[in-house]
C-alpha cells in the first residue's frame, strides 16, 4: 500500500464556528479563493495502513474536550495553504504529542494555528491593514475532531477535501 495524505482537524464549537466560517468565507470571496470550514490542523501525513486503522489510532488521541487556545495573533507566510491565519497559543504540546502518536505524522510547521484564507499570494496586499478589518475572538474554543484527506491526493485541491467518519 502506498499510502494516502491525511491531516486530523480541531473544529470549533458551534458558537465560534458560524463567526469563523463568516470570516473564512468573507476573505475568500473577497480574493476569490476556495472557502473551508473552520479548524486548526493538529497533524497530518501520510498513512501507510487502512482508513479503518487510521481511523482507529486517531481516537486514541490524548485530546481532552471542551480544548480552549489562546488568539495569539493574525499573521501570514508565504505559502499557498496558510496565507492568513490565527496563530494559537496554550496547550501546544497537545500537537507535537499528538503527531508524535500517529507514524509518518508531523505537527504543523508553522506552528499552532487556525487559517483564513488559502490558495492566495497578495504581494500587493497591504496586510497589516487586513489584519486590522479582521474581528477574531480572544480564544478558540474546540470540541471535536475531524479527519480529512484530499481525494486527490494535493492539498492544494481545496474543493476535494473529504471527511472520513470518526
Amino acid at each position: 500500500m502506498s499510502g494516502f495524505a491525511y491531516a486530523v482537524w480541531l473544529v470549533p464549537c458551534e458558537e465560534q464556528r458560524e463567526p469563523l466560517q463568516q470570516i473564512i468565507d468573507s476573505l475568500a470571496a473577497e480574493f476569490k479563493t476556495p472557502t473551508f470550514v473552520p479548524h486548526a490542523t493538529l497533524c497530518s501525513g501520510v498513512w501507510k495502513n487502512s482508513e479503518s486503522e487510521l481511523i482507529k489510532q486517531v481516537r486514541k488521541l490524548p485530546v481532552e474536550f471542551p480544548l480552549e487556545l489562546q488568539s495569539a495573533g493574525i499573521d501570514w507566510t508565504e505559502h499557498w495553504s496558510t496565507y492568513f491565519v490565527l496563530r494559537l497559543g496554550g496547550k501546544t504540546d497537545l500537537f507535537k504529542k499528538s503527531a508524535a502518536q500517529l507514524p509518518g505524522s508531523h505537527a504543523p510547521k508553522i506552528g499552532p494555528h487556525l487559517s483564513l484564507l488559502y490558495g492566495f499570494n497578495a504581494s500587493r496586499v497591504d496586510r497589516n491593514a487586513l489584519r486590522a478589518t479582521l474581528n477574531v475572538p480572544p480564544a478558540v474554543c474546540f470540541n471535536s475532531l475531524m479527519l480529512v484527506r484530499p481525494e486527490t491526493g494535493r492539498w492544494e485541491d481545496v474543493d476535494f477535501w473529504e471527511e472520513l467518519g470518526l
